[in-house]
Parts: C-alpha cells; sequence; structure tokens
C-alpha cells in the first residue's frame, strides 16, 4: 500500500481510553505476595514475546504455571488456573510483542478473558500499561468486583 502512496498508522491514538494506562486497577487490591509474581512474570512476559512465543504467562508464588503458545490467551489462562491447585491464586501478565506491530494487531482483553480467569482460579491479570485493549470495560469493572480478580496494569 505505501508503494501506492498510503500510509497506515496506528489506531492506538484514538483507542487511547480503552487502553488502561499506569495506575489502573479493577478489583481488591494486589498483596505483596501478588506484585512480586506480577514483576516476575513481566520479565517471562517480555522474554517469551521477545522470542515471539507468546504474550502471556501464569505464575504462582514465583513459579511459572504456563506460557501462551500458538493456543491463545484463554487456554493458556485456564491451564496455569488449573496448575495453580484448587486453591487458585494465579497471577497472569499480559504484555505486547516487543516491536509489535499496532497498526494491524492491538493486545486485547474483555469479559471473556476475565470468565476464564475466574473459571479457572486465576487472581490476578496484569496488563502492560497503555498496550492493552479493555473491552467492554463497566462489564469488565462489575465482574472484576463481584469474582475477586484484581485487574491492573504494569
Amino acid at each position: 500500500m505505501k508503494k501506492d502512496g498510503v500510509e497506515l498508522i496506528e489506531a492506538t491514538p484514538w483507542l487511547k481510553p480503552l487502553m488502561p494506562q499506569h495506575g489502573f486497577n479493577l478489583g481488591p487490591r494486589i498483596s505483596d505476595a501478588q506484585k512480586s509474581d506480577v514483576e516476575y512474570g513481566l520479565k517471562i512476559a517480555r522474554e517469551i514475546s521477545r522470542l515471539e512465543i507468546g504474550q502471556i504467562v501464569v505464575v504462582k508464588n514465583g513459579t511459572v504455571l504456563a506460557v501462551e503458545g500458538f493456543e491463545g490467551t484463554d487456554k493458556c489462562l485456564a491451564r496455569g488456573g488449573e496448575l495453580a491447585g484448587k486453591d487458585g491464586g494465579a497471577v497472569a501478565v499480559k504484555v505486547a510483542k516487543v516491536g509489535h506491530d499496532m497498526r494491524f494487531d492491538i493486545p486485547c482483553i474483555g469479559s471473556k478473558t476475565l470468565e476464564t480467569c475466574a473459571a479457572s482460579g486465576v487472581a490476578v491479570l496484569a496488563l502492560e500499561s497503555g498496550r492493552t485493549l479493555l473491552l467492554e470495560q463497566e462489564v469488565c469493572a462489575q465482574f472484576a468486583k463481584k469474582n475477586k480478580i484484581s485487574l491492573t496494569t504494569i
């Protein structure tokens, strides 16, 4: 398209209201242990994204339970939540790929993602600040509160 004079640009400037920024939180406050898992998960998620494996990891108590592959976010969350055990409490961290071309594919989550978290025992979902769309924000806020799922940005 560029050779025909058409320049494709990112849609993100118009989508900023749908992209949670630094300091965003829904649901319960996360504990210090969960914060530690978020920080660890962020390192792992960035590395798997750099290697173009996936964009989300599930961790608990400093142990990686699931890494997203070709199966996608929801199946990774379900697998990680199952491996967290009966008491749940897993922490998921989602990032955009390193060098992600936001003109064509913007990472996103919505109520279905939170439903998967609730069903599988994922207690925290941390998103990379300003790099993920949160669809159906009001529905997600209500669902997070009702199901005690923490949704936060990193």
